[in-house]
């Protein structure tokens, strides 16, 4: 058997998120039904992490052991006509036995998607938020979120006991594409909601709802009762995981 490097484009608006669950359609469970098909055998992947109901991704990196023999070019081939319309493999790459697509990921990017009056041919990929949002607000409290800081008020606490809630953001910005605004942020890694709540909470002080500074209170990392407002999950979208340059490590 190999270590295989998988990436994967899906649209979520017909999930239950990335993850397998005991009811309702998962990608992940979508994906390892293709390739236990393919391969006539029990195939697990392990992704990089997971994304939530209705949440999309440009490129997911997941990881999976296949037989010796696998060729590149005809396994994506098949791989595209096993999986649904909603998910494509878009690339597939052999790695080293020990890679991790979790473990070895150095940085993941999302992109928040909004319109601020009604679109619906864009509804299921972006939020459409209905007022008027002021840039400027906006990309004051973005360079807020640069750096180190504890986002313990905007996620949902970890499931693991005691597990840190620090995060290091590299990019943390917003600009305006094909008459949408735009929230791009990256980090070392990300908690629940993160992103969604990130965005939320911006949007929310740059649009007169939540009082100015507040932002920057729940920023600050002393845990309060009322997190920072969650943006839908439709707008949000993971972009790429980047890892080292050589994956055989």
């Amino acid at each position: 058997m190999q270590r295989w490097k998988l990436t994967f484009e899906y649209d979520g608006t017909k999930f239950s998120g990335w993850q397998k669950q005991p009811r309702g359609r998962t990608v992940e469970q979508v994906i390892e039904e293709a390739l236990s098909t393919l391969f006539q055998f029990d195939v697990d992947i392990a992704g990089q992490g997971r994304t939530d109901a209705g949440v999309h991704a440009m490129a997911q990196t997941a990881h999976a052991d296949l037989p010796d023999e696998t060729e590149r070019n005809r396994f994506i081939h098949a791989m595209r006509g096993l999986l649904p319309p909603d998910v494509a493999m878009t690339d597939a790459v052999l790695a080293d036995p020990g890679f991790h697509a979790r473990f070895h990921a150095l940085s993941r990017s999302y992109l928040y998607r909004i319109m601020e009056r009604k679109s619906p041919l864009r509804r299921h990929y972006s939020w459409n938020c209905g007022y008027e949002i002021e840039r400027n607000v906006l990309k004051k409290l973005a360079g807020k979120v640069l750096g180190a800081h504890d986002f313990r008020n905007f996620c949902i606490p970890p499931e693991v006991e005691n597990m840190t809630t620090i995060c290091t953001v590299s990019q943390s910005y917003w600009f305006e594409n094909d008459g949408m605004l735009c929230y791009r942020v990256q980090a070392n890694r990300f908690l629940r909601h993160m992103v969604r709540r990130l965005t939320g909470a911006m949007v929310r002080e740059a649009t007169g709802k939540a009082e100015t500074g507040k932002f920057e209170d729940l920023l600050r990392g002393e845990e309060v009762r009322q997190k920072a407002y969650s943006a839908p999950s439709h707008g949000l979208c993971l972009e790429y995981v980047e890892y080292p340059e050589k994956i055989k490590l």
